[in-house]
């Protein structure tokens, strides 16, 4: 859900809103749909295909942006296992490769710091959140 605000250029609210904001995205009542579907009854078999869905929609989002060339959005087998999964690196590699700021393509792709910290008293605070994802780009000690 984050990642499709970011694609349809909306910030994540507040987490205990972000699917209510999410599911007024132009374009998202089949990732809604297939979210519900992968997360209601039945074995994993019935419940795969929504979640394909979902990630075949959002995939497709990534493409519409047109920030890299495009990206078979269809999900795949994982090795020889049974599921489909859609092998989301793919569309990292190209994006990746697009950016043309070397500094900026050589980062680590940790992604921002409100993807990986939920601390109102820390993301309220810009001093308190640059010192986070400094230690997470540059861990204490590293040079």
């Amino acid at each position: 859900m984050r990642l499709g605000l970011l694609l349809r250029r909306r910030w994540p609210p507040y987490a205990k809103w972000l699917g209510t904001v999410f599911a007024t995205l132009p374009g998202a009542a089949p990732v809604v749909d297939g979210l519900a579907a992968a997360l209601g009854p039945g074995e994993w078999a019935v419940r795969e295909p929504g979640l394909v869905r979902a990630l075949e929609t959002v995939a497709g989002w990534t493409n519409d942006v047109a920030l890299a060339p495009a990206v078979d959005p269809a999900a795949r087998p994982f090795h020889g296992r049974p599921f489909l999964v859609l092998d989301a690196g793919r569309f990292v590699e190209v994006l990746r490769a697009a950016i043309t700021d070397p500094q900026l393509r050589d980062r680590p792709p940790i992604g921002a710091v409100d993807q990986y910290v939920d601390s109102v008293d820390v993301l309220t605070h810009p001093d308190r959140a640059r010192r986070v994802a400094a230690a997470v780009v540059r861990p204490p000690g590293a040079a």
